[in-house]
């Protein structure tokens, strides 16, 4: 089925209001998504006609009753309790944890920890991202095969063997771990601190994205098991778990950040097994 441009634009504006805490003004919107602002207007225009958004008296658009299914509702809430978990993770793993949604074609984050490790710039409520190998493997991983085959094709056909093999070793232990070459983790640094100085604005949103961009090209490569299992201590950027619906669809991925160019195997066990923990206690609200 081919894809229809007009209709991925209503669906990143719905989803973009829907992972957001902040309301957007229809310029914030189009800066984000890399949209025209008439084509965005237009489109608010239409679900605001139709209930689906509501605009304030400041012209900032959030969602509105009209949403069919369980988007409707304040833009960004989440299930009470959810900070709690991501926050309680930060503390039992000393690192920075982020949740978001995955659908087929993007990826956003909806919630942040970061008092208990650094955050690279663009892990922030509301970031969108283009859905690509290797992101989001822990959810594509207990996905449908050709879901999994789409999303190879994004990958570099040099790294979709790896990839493969490590989308089976997932669902084998439920867990990603990401490796990063040490000199990254110093570019790594540089963008984020870059990224942090870029308001939102029209003016920077282009700059910004490119930015973000360069910084999901630093995702690293997959641990394997056998490696994982060594008493070697590795490079890990970080590790990914999937959150599944009550219909245990893989919706969210969790993420945790250690960014260390040096991880013991005992630190590693003791990564994954929290993360996995915090995993399966959000799958089950």
């Amino acid at each position: 089925m081919t894809a229809s441009p007009p209709t991925e634009r209503v669906v990143a504006v719905v989803e973009l209001l829907a992972a957001t805490r902040a309301r957007l003004t229809a310029a914030a919107v189009a800066d984000e998504l890399g949209l025209s602002r008439s084509t965005v207007a237009a489109v608010l225009a239409t679900l605001e006609a139709r209930n689906w958004v509501l605009r304030g008296a400041d012209l900032t658009y959030r969602l509105g009753p009209g949403l069919p299914g369980p988007a409707a509702g304040p833009a960004g809430a989440l299930p009470p309790g959810i900070q709690d978990e991501l926050r309680d993770l930060a503390r039992r793993v000393g690192c920075g944890v982020a949740l978001s949604v995955v659908t087929e074609t993007t990826l956003t984050f909806v919630a942040v920890a970061g008092q208990h490790g650094r955050v690279p710039a663009g892990v922030e409520v509301g970031t969108r991202l283009p859905l690509r190998a290797p992101a989001a493997a822990s959810v594509v991983a207990f996905a449908a095969p050709p879901r999994r085959r789409t999303w190879l094709d994004t990958a570099d056909p040099t790294q979709r063997r790896e990839l493969d093999t490590a989308l089976t070793e997932i669902r084998a232990t439920g867990v990603a771990v990401w490796g990063i070459d040490p000199d990254d983790l110093g570019t790594l640094d540089v963008l984020t601190e870059v990224a942090g100085h870029l308001p939102h604005s029209p003016a920077t949103g282009p700059l910004r994205r490119r930015v973000l961009g360069l910084l999901a090209d630093l995702s690293g490569y997959p641990h394997t098991t056998a490696e994982l299992d060594t008493d070697a201590e590795l490079p890990i950027a970080y590790l990914s778990a999937p959150v599944f619906d009550h219909d245990r669809v893989p919706r969210w991925e969790l993420q945790i950040g250690p960014l260390r160019p040096a991880v013991s195997r005992p630190e590693r066990e003791h990564y994954r097994r929290e993360i996995r923990t915090s995993a399966h206690r959000l799958s089950a609200r």
